[in-house]
């Protein structure tokens, strides 16, 4: 009875720690971004749909949405089952792709914490046949566009991490713009303006009607919650493959402009800063952006997270700043060292009742591992030993509280 249980809690565990991110920097939700597409230049942007469909990009897109596995949409249907169901469906889908009458199914409603406790992120999960179209989009188009976005942008790139943004944040601290300019979007993925979006994808990607006609369907594609389909009008729900790329799309915009007056500035996804010599120069700039975004772009600023302060004062992607000897120092932000500290004891809680070397292996280790080799590039060695020690008293706790069974004595605590 113990081991079926165990067995149900891993299962019902995996998708938790592997889908975890520190500092919830937003997932690529499946999209490939890490490396270009092997053997693949840029694409002569014509006939882009029959590249979509081709049978090596949809081949890949299946492979990748496979592997990524995730929940099901509205239908139900697991990744395990796509195969099949496409061996007796897909001629009449691609048909149907082909003609530009191809229907998605609404999104499922999910709604997940955000970190620090910061209010819930929308999630739209799309069906399992309609990742794999969004996948096989994604693939094509991001080489059309991977050419004309901004140096400065680092969020669902080729070749690009968080890490990066954050050393070049660095670098142009140590360049003297010691002030900088943290403009917050507030729900910026629920935010995002349908026909300007529309109109940038058409201006690339000229009489590709299907094409156009597909992305504008998967925009709009309705959002189940309880059983109700809810129709949507803006926005571009996080869960999608193609979701990453639709937004580096509408920002490009603001990036265009900042290079337009020669601001040095990071940005990865809706998080962007840009850095200043002096207070008074990042109070105008914060000013005239806040005007460029919500009257232009037509979206919302954050007036209550964004500010204009020193870089060593804020958060970015989970980082912050220090000054040191012959340089600027990056560091872990306090709130996201107290954040390890919560997410281990919630593992903990989340292990009762298993075997402590399996509780280590399957559900702790792993989820350490990706912390630290996500802030790998932070001066943390001091941190880390008291994370370390902390870490090792809870574990010495367990073992003497509950014959090396996680959640005894100190499961709770």
């Amino acid at each position: 009875m113990m081991q079926k249980k165990e067995a149900e809690l891993r299962s019902k565990s995996k998708a938790t720690v592997s889908g975890d991110h520190p500092e919830g920097v937003r997932s690529n939700s499946g999209a490939d971004t890490s490396v270009p597409i092997p053997g693949q230049p840029t694409p002569a942007i014509k006939n882009l749909m029959a590249q979509v469909l081709s049978k090596p990009n949809m081949l890949m897109a299946y492979k990748r949405v496979v592997s990524n596995k995730g929940a099901a949409g509205v239908d139900g249907m697991q990744v395990e089952s796509l195969m099949p169901y496409l061996k007796t469906n897909w001629d009449n889908i691609k048909a149907q792709l082909e003609q530009g009458i191809y229907t998605p199914k609404p999104v499922r409603k999910v709604e997940i914490p955000k970190p620090g406790g910061a209010g819930m992120r929308m999630l739209g999960i799309p069906t399992a046949v309609d990742r794999l179209i969004n996948q096989a989009i994604q693939q094509v188009l991001s080489p059309v566009w991977e050419e004309t976005f901004s140096e400065s942008s680092y969020g669902f790139r080729p070749g690009r991490s968080a890490a990066d943004a954050v050393r070049k944040a660095q670098s142009y601290q140590e360049e003297g713009l010691k002030v900088v300019v943290d403009i917050d979007l507030s729900k910026f993925f629920d935010e995002v303006n349908h026909p300007r979006l529309m109109s940038r994808i058409m201006e690339r990607t000229p009489g590709e009607w299907q094409l156009h006609r597909l992305i504008d369907r998967y925009l709009k594609a309705g959002i189940m919650e309880g059983g109700l389909v809810e129709a949507r009008e803006k926005g571009t729900p996080q869960g999608s493959p193609l979701s990453p790329l639709l937004s580096n799309i509408v920002l490009d915009e603001l990036d265009k402009e900042l290079e337009k007056r020669g601001h040095k500035f990071v940005r990865y996804a809706d998080d962007c800063n840009v850095y200043v010599a002096k207070q008074r120069s990042g109070e105008r700039v914060y000013a005239s952006l806040t005007r460029f975004l919500e009257n232009k772009m037509r979206l919302k600023v954050n007036k209550e997270k964004s500010k204009v302060d020193k870089p060593r004062n804020r958060k970015f992607l989970g980082f912050s700043f220090y000054g040191k000897k012959g340089g600027v120092g990056i560091r872990i932000a306090p709130a996201s060292l107290a954040r390890v500290y919560k997410k281990v004891k919630a593992l903990c809680r989340q292990g009762r009742g298993w075997n402590l070397g399996r509780f280590i292996k399957e559900l702790l280790n792993p989820y350490l591992r990706g912390w630290i080799n996500y802030y790998r590039i932070a001066d943390a060695k001091t941190v880390t030993e008291q994370l370390d020690e902390w870490i090792r008293r809870r574990l010495r706790l367990i073992i003497c509280g509950d014959n090396g069974s996680v959640g005894g004595q100190d499961g709770t605590n």
